[in-house]
Parts: structure tokens; sequence; C-alpha cells
């Protein structure tokens, strides 16, 4: 009788865990294909329910945190890179789920990646913002009408911002042959003041660094729908 009920209680264990690791797959496959739908993605993101179980939290409607990671995602025609978003204090109704599903984060912390090629519109024609030693530098032929010439263009990038607004600064600035000293006046026509791409899920950006791989954007948000009639 014992070993009846030490195999039972096996038994019961294994299929709890069955049942956990399923409920935690399907909810993890749904969210991945509504943000992917949401935000034009070649591929679905890596979606993770955070917690040593999942079903307790779903039962409760409330989980601890969700994890969502993608390589690339489009929004308002500019494409981004590297996003990481982490999700906490989470309520998701387990009746919803089932019914109309309905994601909603108290908080939300994320990050970018903006491609430095992104930028290339807001530079003179003839000049790119590539990288150097892994650091961003603005490059090409850049024409002086003033004396009817252009010449090579080389200077370091310095990204600010303020807001939602992003500044590129050309520091260290090199010109090539020129009849004067043309420094100052190439400063000033590569220096600009861009919009920053909109976050997902509404982040209000908190900071950027400049990586070898473009700009590295990080904000935060409270109260977001991931997924539901008011998801953005």
């Amino acid at each position: 009788m014992r070993k009846f009920l030490v195999v039972s209680l096996i038994l019961l264990a294994a299929l709890a865990v069955a049942a956990d690791i399923g409920a935690r797959s399907f909810a993890q496959n749904m969210l991945a294909s509504r943000v992917a739908e949401q935000f034009q993605m070649n591929e679905e993101p890596e979606v993770a329910f955070e917690g040593w179980a999942f079903l307790p939290q779903a039962i409760s409607g409330t989980y601890s945190e969700i994890n969502i990671t993608a390589a690339s995602a489009t929004m308002d025609d500019v494409t981004v890179e590297q996003i990481d978003v982490t999700a906490g204090d989470v309520e998701a109704p387990l009746a919803d789920l089932l019914d109309q599903p309905s994601v909603v984060a108290g908080r939300l912390d994320g990050s970018l990646t903006v491609p430095y090629t992104y930028f290339n519109a807001y530079l003179p024609e003839g000049m790119t913002v590539t990288t150097e030693g892994g650091e961003p530098r603005i490059t090409g032929e850049l024409a002086f009408p003033e004396f009817g010439l252009s010449t090579s263009v080389s200077a370091g990038g310095e990204f600010a911002v303020e807001g939602d607004t992003v500044t590129l600064t050309p520091v260290d600035i090199q010109v090539g042959d020129a009849p004067a000293d043309l420094s100052g006046m190439a400063t000033s026509m590569l220096t600009f003041s861009a919009q920053a791409p909109r976050l997902p899920f509404g982040l209000t950006v908190t900071d950027m660094e400049a990586t070898s791989s473009g700009l590295r954007v990080s904000g935060n948000a409270e109260n977001v729908a991931l997924m539901g009639a008011e998801s953005a």
C-alpha cells in the first residue's frame, strides 16, 4: 500500500510538472505571437515567464516577471535591433487569457539598438555615420558651396539625449585639402538634432549609449498593456 502511495505521488508530481511546463509554454507562445504581429517581426521574439512555477501565478493572475527579447522589430518604418524588455508586476487574469487575452505590466524596463544608418538622413549628402574602433564616426565627402569645392571630412561623433531628442555633435574633426580652415563650418554642417525612434510599449527614453553596433536606447514605463486592445 505504501509503495502504491509513493508511486501515485510521484506520478501526480510528474503530471503537475508537465502541466506547469505545458501551460507556461502555451502562454509564452501566445504572447510571442501577438508581439511579433504588433511590431512586424520577421521571427517571433523569445518570451519567458519567470518564476519557479507557472500555474500558481496563472491562477492568481499575477506574474513576477516576463522577459521579451528579439533580434529586430519595425516601428514607424524604422527597424531597431537587439530588443530586450523586462516586465514586472504583470496582471493577466486566467479567465481573460482564455477569453480576451490581456496582459498588463505594472512596470516595464527595456532597451534596444538604433543602427547608425538611421541618422544618415540628418547629415549632408555624402556623409554617413559609421564605426571605428567600436566608436561612432562621421565620414564622407562634404560639399562647401561657398568655396565651390568638396573634400573628405572625418570626425568622431558624440551623442546626447534630452527627452526624446537625440543630438549628434562632431568632435576632433579632420578636413581634407581646402584653401582655408573649414573645420568650424564643417562642425556646424554636421551637427544635428533628431527625434529618437518610438520605443515599443510606450517606453520613455531614460538613457542612451553609443556602442559598436548603434545607439543603445533605454527606457521605462508603468501600467503598460503588453497584449490586448490598448497595447502599443
